[in-house]
């Protein structure tokens, strides 16, 4: 009998993938996994190959023995011709290479090892019930039964070809003025986005040809500023709760501050969009002019030009929380800067050039109201505001407006004995009553700094 659910796994998972399947098949969901489901007299190759073509899905249970393993790149192989869609559980802090990189690189990975694997199970059984929904929408069982030899896919493709240009004949609809190449929403659209607060924020998005994205400063988090890559499916993979029946397909965005947000999308007869998310709802879009460049309206909280190490930090504290404030929450309150100046031999992105060198600056923000955390990143190339979810900060320690700058705390260890002459990373925090940190003890506001001899410090910064 056919399976919904064929597993691949590495024999040395094998106990991780038995839970797996269990949890599936408790919820209703039919798994085939060997050696359980071959049958008495099957020869081992023909059992998998028939499971796959039988199935609607392949969870694949990673790891680096997966990743090793010869029989899980073949039954990616088959997964694929068989236009099966994957559904990667990484069971360990481990990345695909070679083949499986090949197969499961544009897959949306679901991490499960920072924790025990019970706890992943919930969220484990909706991502494979919302693969196994939108596998049976129409579209998915027709792209399925399509011919897969190359005459018979050629020969598709010519009738295909004759009905599109006799619909075109008939139609006389001008050419899409945002492009024939690229993602099918290439182009800029313009749409009114729900802020959170009641309102309307205005929101820019930019898709190129080269499936690159990025969002305008004034879209509501957490699309504002985000720069990330589009991926589309002409089905509900992606997004199978929000898709409906008439949309075009789904897109997922990958990379930044939104990797793994995903939307239901419809192309209108006339060039507008409409998108739907679980987030914003359903938003429609038009299409806007392409020919001057996405501006980011992010504020001016860095210098345009600094010395290192940098001064006026203290005065980059509070114009970060001005804008976190009006973009985030009216609560977010300044828990951290961090500093780096990036050696010459040390990979990274900067978002501040001093004559030394690119120097990279974030900030820590928390929401008393929410638990909330918030990592703003300025002139970020993935986009400047990050969500860190729910944070416990065992009690209110926040930034004071003003503390010691940064050449003053340097001038004090110059004074007192640090050997380098350049140091290449501070961070400053109200580290509460006692904290330790590697060599350093610290204690209230206090700046950590770090030399380029691998010297650490801590410089009392209250005022």
């Amino acid at each position: 009998m056919a399976k919904q659910i064929f597993l691949s796994y590495s024999s040395k998972d094998q106990a991780k993938a038995d839970i797996i399947c269990e949890a599936l098949e408790r919820a209703g969901m039919s798994c085939w996994i060997a050696p359980r489901d071959l049958t008495a007299g099957m020869q081992w190759g023909a059992g998998i190959v028939t499971a796959i073509e039988e199935s609607k899905a392949v969870v694949v249970v990673f790891s680096a023995a997966a990743n090793d393993s010869a029989q899980v790149a073949r039954e990616m192989e088959l997964a694929v011709a068989n236009r099966l869609p994957l559904i990667p559980i990484r069971v360990a802090d481990d990345m695909p290479t070679n083949d499986m990189k090949y197969f499961l690189g544009v897959s949306h990975w679901f991490n499960a090892y920072a924790e025990p694997l019970d706890s992943y199970l919930p969220d484990i059984l909706i991502a494979v019930r919302s693969t196994l929904r939108a596998q049976s929408s129409p579209w998915a069982t027709f792209r399925r039964r399509l011919p897969r030899s190359r005459e018979a896919q050629m020969a598709l493709g010519a009738l295909g070809a004759l009905i599109i240009a006799g619909l075109t004949g008939l139609v006389l609809r001008p050419a899409n003025p945002l492009g024939p190449m690229g993602p099918p929403i290439t182009g800029r659209w313009e749409g009114q986005l729900p802020d959170g607060q009641g309102g309307k924020s205005n929101c820019v998005l930019d898709v190129q040809k080269t499936s690159q994205i990025a969002l305008s400063a004034e879209c509501p988090l957490p699309l504002a500023g985000a720069r990330a890559s589009l991926t589309a499916s002409p089905d509900g993979i992606w997004a199978p709760d929000q898709y409906r029946p008439g949309d075009s397909g789904t897109l997922l965005f990958q990379g930044g501050s939104i990797h793994g947000f995903a939307m239901a999308y419809r192309r209108s007869f006339f060039g507008g969009l409409v998108t739907r998310d679980a987030k914003f709802g359903e938003v429609r879009w038009r299409g806007v002019s392409q020919s001057t460049t996405l501006v980011d309206q992010s504020p001016k909280v860095l210098p345009a030009k600094a010395d290192w190490p940098l001064q006026g930090v203290p005065g980059m504290g509070r114009k970060a929380q001005g804008y976190v404030r009006l973009k985030w929450k009216p609560d977010a309150e300044l828990t951290s800067i961090d500093i780096k100046l990036l050696k010459p031999n040390e990979g990274g992105s900067s978002n501040l050039q001093t004559p030394v060198g690119g120097v990279y600056i974030t900030f820590g923000f928390y929401s008393p109201a929410t638990q909330e955390g918030m990592s703003f990143t300025p002139g970020s190339s993935s986009g400047d505001m990050y969500p860190m979810g729910v944070v416990d900060r065992h009690g209110d320690r926040f930034l004071p407006s003003d503390f010691l700058d940064l050449p003053q705390a340097v001038a004090l260890l110059a004074a007192n004995g640090m050997r380098a002459k350049q140091i290449y990373e501070a961070q400053i925090e109200d580290w509460g009553t006692d904290t330790t940190y590697g060599r350093a003890h610290l204690s209230g506001v206090a700046w950590m700094i770090d030399s380029q001899l691998d010297e650490r410090f801590v410089v009392r910064a209250a005022k």
